[in-house]
């Protein structure tokens, strides 16, 4: 076993890992990046990026990077129930499309670039906290572990990981049945286009969002209820598209039989509900903290400002353990202040979209009344893209 030291222990670099040692960086902590996979990956993820994320990527002098990979620029958003209601809005702020393989790598190369260590493919098997500092144990590829002590440790690792479950955090008993799946489909097998614009198709205990990623990618990403059905997902959202003729005009019978082999990236039993965003001292960040209904497009953003957030609080205060407490109150206190109505308000709409007579009575409301979905949607926004 070999013995390391470091200011902070981020677990994750994905956006929220690698936004938080963006950020931290600048106030001279020494920082150490766990990433359990090898770069690039994909992951379940509907890579709607949104005004959150290109303002972040602008004060990290990462926006001009960004635009040379060619992201898809999206400009409206359309909802489309079975009964074939179209809801449409302009977006009213700058939003992208990109595969997550190619943003997240864009981040944590930056990373690499300024000196922050990363260790990677690696994963934290536990972390113990003393009244002093934490104890983290971490195996490597070859099996290796490495203890590091840090003051402080970050959670940036998504909506699930082992160490939920070690650290006894109490959604992960809990049954949501509510699963997601994400894969790429090739653009010139679609009958219809729409480039610059996001759409998510509803049907019982289903909805689907679709939105061009590249010249030749699509993203399909659906959320499933599978309290009743057990039926395979990928069996399922074919059977959607054959029986609803609104969703299935989008698709070619190529796209169709596409679908029953593409690499598909899914996680199951997601938990949209409260979480503690401190747990045994440990800081959450982006999914690990909360998990937002994917409809509201705020994944990312919420991933990145939640990185943001904790930079600012902590450029007010050491990392010592005298100020430990006062940093948990004030990132609990700043994070519901910033982040719950958006929270509360995605899984509503959720809520309403996954139940038929709810679903029926909202399409209809917001189609007789189309000032609505504008102002759902700058309920799901930060204040300042609102």
């Amino acid at each position: 076993m070999t013995e390391q030291t470091t200011d902070i222990l981020i677990i994750g670099g994905g956006p929220a890992g690698s936004t938080s040692a963006l950020y931290l960086s600048q106030l001279g902590f020494d920082i150490t990046i766990i990433e359990k996979k090898v770069f690039p990956r994909e992951t379940l993820c509907g890579e709607f990026l949104s005004k959150e994320v290109t303002d972040i990527l602008k004060e990290l002098n990462l926006f001009d990077d960004f635009l040379s990979l060619s992201p898809n620029h999206l400009k409206s958003f359309r909802a489309i129930d079975d009964s074939g209601i179209e809801l449409k809005s302009d977006l009213k702020f700058d939003a992208y499309a990109m595969k997550r393989s190619l943003f997240d790598s864009i981040l944590l190369e930056k990373v690499k670039s300024v000196n922050i260590r990363v260790i990677q493919p690696a994963e934290v098997v536990t972390t113990i906290k003393s009244e002093s500092e934490f104890v983290s144990q971490i195996e490597d590829r070859s099996g290796q572990i490495i203890q590091i002590k840090s003051k402080l440790v970050i959670a940036a690792y998504g909506k699930q990981n082992i160490l939920d479950k070690k650290l006894q955090r109490g959604f992960v008993s809990k049954k949501s049945f509510l699963n997601g799946v994400k894969f790429h489909l090739p653009v010139n097998l679609l009958e219809s286009s729409f480039r610059e614009e996001i759409r998510i198709y509803t049907d019982d205990e289903l909805y689907c969002g679709m939105n061009q990623v590249s010249d030749s990618d699509m993203t399909v990403c659906f959320l499933e209820n599978r309290m009743q059905s057990k039926i395979p997902s990928r069996e399922r959202l074919i059977d959607l598209i054959k029986s609803n003729s609104h969703f299935h005009k989008v698709f070619s019978d190529e796209a169709i039989e596409y679908i029953k082999t593409a690499n598909v990236y899914g996680t199951g039993n997601i938990y949209f509900g409260n979480r503690d965003v401190i747990e045994n001292g440990i800081i959450m960040v982006g999914d690990a903290a909360r998990v937002i209904s994917p409809l509201a497009g705020d994944g990312i953003g919420m991933a990145m400002e939640s990185a943001k957030l904790l930079f600012e609080i902590l450029k007010e205060f050491d990392i010592d353990n005298t100020n430990r407490e006062k940093l948990y109150s004030l990132y609990k206190k700043r994070y519901k202040k910033i982040f719950n109505k958006r929270l509360s308000t995605a899984k509503i709409i959720q809520g309403i979209i996954l139940n038929r007579k709810s679903r029926k009575l909202g399409f209809g409301l917001a189609n007789k009344y189309p000032s609505l979905l504008p102002y759902l949607i700058k309920f799901t926004r930060s204040a300042k893209t609102a």
